[in-house]
């Protein structure tokens, strides 16, 4: 039940994504919300589907550097 449940909630956070883009969402909030919404599902995807919820640690580690990688993407769409 739990892999159905993550699943749907990625179906939906891959709807806000698209929709955002879809609507020409333009700046850095469309930019910011975009790459929330796919850190969010590489969480998910982390923690649900390879079974990383049962090793907290290397869960943390994983979603720090996305979360970097993350980041510097904002902030290289800002700049450029």
């Amino acid at each position: 039940m739990e892999l159905t449940r993550t699943w749907g909630l990625l179906i939906g956070l891959s709807l806000g994504s698209t929709a955002l883009a879809a609507a020409g969402s333009a700046g850095g909030w469309a930019l910011a919300a975009i790459l929330l919404l796919a850190w969010f599902k590489s969480h998910l995807i982390l923690k649900h589907y390879l079974g990383l919820g049962r090793i907290p640690p290397i869960l943390r580690g994983f979603d720090i550097v996305i979360g970097l990688v993350m980041m510097a993407m904002l902030g290289l769409g800002l700049a450029g």
